[in-house]
């Protein structure tokens, strides 16, 4: 083979592998991110339940707030201390939760 064409391909085979590399972290922290919303749904949902909270319209619940009556131990998202507040809307039959999470990077 020409040397050339063997150079051309060892490229292609590094920029695929940097790319499979680049595409899998991104989508890991996409993965954590999701798992810390879904834990805080679930704090959110158990909170509403024993409380009979479950809005008509909206309501505001902030992760202190789950924390001071012990439905979340701490919100932490790689290290780093985090603080929400989760807007549960009834839409229809279900409800819909916009999150504004904030985290302190040190």
């Amino acid at each position: 083979m020409n040397n050339k064409i063997i150079i051309l391909w060892g490229f292609i085979v590094f920029g695929l592998v940097i790319s499979i590399y680049l595409i899998g972290i991104s989508k890991s922290d996409e993965v954590k991110y999701n798992e810390l919303k879904e834990s805080l749904k679930l704090s959110i949902n158990r909170y509403l339940d024993d409380y009979d909270l479950w809005p008509t319209d909206s309501i505001t619940i902030t992760s202190e707030e789950l924390i001071e009556n012990d439905y979340l131990n701490d919100l932490v998202y790689e290290g780093s201390k985090c603080s929400a507040s989760v807007v549960v809307t009834k839409a229809s039959s279900k409800y819909k939760y916009e999150y504004d999470i904030s985290c302190v990077y040190e």
